[in-house]
């Protein structure tokens, strides 16, 4: 499978190599480190989840801080012909879903079914999910793949990503001051696919599919924690010639490019290409 698939629908469950497991190490001593008391995939589905949110705010720092996390990707880009020199991707967002997380107050916005474009992110993108716990089958998340190619009729009107930082930004601590101002992107109508597919895995394992996808969080009812890594990213030449699905849905302002840093120089790309690609990507 190629890059080529993946703006096609297709999706890939691979395996990491000894090396890029060995640089992803450092994210297990982070979360325990954070919580040195107990198993943590135990104690973050019993702690307040005020506390929860407060604390991977600090394990996210750390692993944004961490300079040799990046490079696991590289066995990977080699296996798919992938320039790493070409890549460019956001910041390697940890995530922990808590058993029963769908039951908790206020919680229903983060597991709204979404395409990533709504939330102002390239129609290219690639995403790589990586359970860093255990995610048991039915617990970790789900694609709807017969909507790939059809609208969803949705209110990403409602959404432009400078507010959305104004009021935290994606992964933002639980005290920021705007944060009842976020508007989450959801369809309006209601979703239903003959083949769902349903991601799970262990540490060792990633999945990696098109952000263009129609995706949701599921609910975590396996009876502890799950951690997992979130990478995205787009290839420039692929942002240059406008490479990748067409969006069909997509009516939210901004773009997530400028975030987007080279994976090996740290540099974003230049601004008249991130321009271009906005426009030719807008909806007509």
């Amino acid at each position: 499978m190629d890059i080529q698939s993946l703006y096609e629908g297709k999706t890939t469950f691979g395996k990491l190599s000894k090396e890029s497991k060995s640089y992803l190490y450092p994210i297990h001593k982070y979360i325990q480190d954070e919580f040195p008391k107990g198993n943590p995939s135990i104690v973050t589905s019993q702690i307040p989840y005020l506390q929860l949110q407060n604390s991977m705010f600090q394990i996210r720092n750390r692993i944004y801080q961490d300079q040799s996390i990046p490079k696991f990707l590289y066995p990977i880009l080699e296996e798919w012909n992938v320039d790493p020199n070409d890549v460019y991707a956001d910041l390697f967002r940890l995530r922990c879903v808590p058993n029963g997380f769908h039951n908790l107050e206020g919680t229903e916005s983060v597991q709204f079914l979404h395409r990533d474009p709504w939330y102002a992110n390239p129609e290219n993108q690639i995403n790589i999910w990586i359970p860093i716990t255990k995610v048991e089958l039915g617990s970790g998340f789900s694609l709807y793949p017969s909507y790939f190619l059809n609208p969803v009729e949705n209110n990403s009107h409602l959404f432009d990503y400078e507010h959305w930082n104004e009021t935290g930004g994606f992964q933002t601590s639980s005290n920021h001051p705007k944060i009842s101002e976020k508007i989450f992107p959801k369809p309006s109508v209601s979703i239903s696919d003959p083949n769902p597919l349903s991601v799970s895995g262990d540490f060792g394992d990633y999945f990696i599919f098109a952000s263009h996808h129609l995706h949701g969080t599921s609910d975590n009812t396996q009876g502890y924690s799950r951690f997992s890594l979130e990478v995205r990213f787009v290839i420039g030449e692929h942002i240059k010639h406008h490479l990748g699905p067409k969006n069909v849905d997509n009516a939210s302002s901004g773009t997530t490019l400028y975030e987007m840093k080279q994976l090996i120089t740290g540099e974003i790309m230049p601004t008249d290409l991130i321009q271009s690609y906005v426009k030719e990507s807008a909806l007509s």
